[in-house]
């Protein structure tokens, strides 16, 4: 008598049981961007059959799956037109063949030209060779000073476009 009494509470707790709404709780993993690789003090070049393309130093460089940081941070990069331009920032942020430079920037483009370019913003598109920005900014062209805001400085045309422009331009006699 006492094993049917439990068999059937066995019976009707497991009946019970197996209808009762359970929540289901699915945690979602998020995918933090976490660098691939970081390094600290690094100097790196990239190198072709003939000569080297690129050269960057900086404090620290995080490797991501699609972009670059560099801290403290110098690129020379040798253009299409087989001139070294040189740029330094605090940060330097790349996607694809982009730079983003921020706070202390300073940019030298060597062509026949001598352009020096400081701001605390300067955007640089390897691929056309045109810099901009939305900060004040001083560019130095051939020897002439040119201060203002919104740059648009195409160096393949040597076209510069600007806002609220100040310009000093020394005349050769």
């Amino acid at each position: 008598m006492g094993i049917n009494s439990f068999v059937l509470i066995l019976i009707i707790a497991s009946i019970f049981i197996t209808n009762i709404n359970q929540e289901v709780v699915i945690k979602k993993i998020e995918h933090k961007n976490i660098p691939l690789v970081t390094f600290n003090d690094s100097t790196f070049y990239l190198l072709d059959n003939k000569e080297v393309k690129k050269m960057v130093k900086s404090s620290q460089m995080k490797n991501y799956k699609n972009k670059d940081e560099l801290y403290d941070a110098t690129v020379l990069i040798k253009n299409k037109y087989n001139n070294t331009d040189i740029m330094s920032a605090q940060y330097i942020l790349k996607e694809n063949d982009i730079y983003k430079l921020y706070s202390n920037v300073d940019i030298k483009i060597n062509t026949k030209n001598k352009v020096s370019l400081r701001s605390d913003f300067i955007k640089y598109d390897k691929a056309s060779s045109i810099l901009s920005n939305n900060k004040p900014f001083e560019l130095k062209y051939n020897n002439n000073t040119i201060l203002g805001n919104d740059l648009f400085y195409d160096n393949r045309y040597n076209i510069i476009k600007a806002k609220k422009v100040h310009m000093n331009i020394k005349r050769e006699i």
